[in-house]
């Protein structure tokens, strides 16, 4: 989905919790909204999350960076790139073992370097191109909107923030 950039752009203003709970929220009510509703939305719905949880490891290097610099709006397409690749990867996770066997599915008994191998190979011959496209939409959509949209998360978030003392 495009709306992956405002995930990420989110979580790094308001933090992993927040994030989260827009990634797993809003992949729900899009699928009950365009009746994607199936097995796999429990999958896109915590891998959405952990993609907005997973922001709060980036906060940090994106603290000694000018806010609104070209160089925290390039951390966080490359962010967004890593996670268009990162959320096919875990996404196929969902239906890899249960695929029709042969030389690329899972079996029982199987060592962890010859999984590894196969989902390896299974990955690339069925999601790369595309989680490769999804990678490359959000890392465009946060180069172009990347600084506005920040500049406006960042002023909503100075609004709305209040301290007990």
């Amino acid at each position: 989905p495009s709306f992956f950039f405002l995930i990420i752009l989110a979580g790094y203003v308001y933090g992993g919790a927040v994030a989260f709970l827009l990634g797993a929220l809003g992949l729900f009510v899009s699928a009950l909204l365009t009746g994607g509703v199936g097995p796999w939305m429990p999958f896109q719905m915590f891998v959405a999350g952990w993609m907005g949880l997973c922001t709060a490891a980036i906060a940090p290097l994106g603290a000694r960076l000018r806010p609104g610099s070209w160089g925290e709006i390039g951390l966080l397409a490359a962010y967004g790139y890593l996670w268009g690749l990162l959320f096919g990867a875990l996404m196929i996770l969902w239906f890899w073992p249960f695929s029709p066997p042969g030389a690329l599915s899972w079996a029982p008994g199987m060592g962890l370097g010859e999984t590894l191998r196969r989902y390896a190979a299974f990955y690339a011959l069925t999601s790369f191109a595309w989680d490769s496209l999804r990678g490359i939409g959000n890392a465009a959509l946060i180069l172009l909107l990347g600084r506005p949209v920040l500049k406006e998360l960042r002023r909503f978030k100075a609004r709305f923030e209040f301290r007990v003392e």
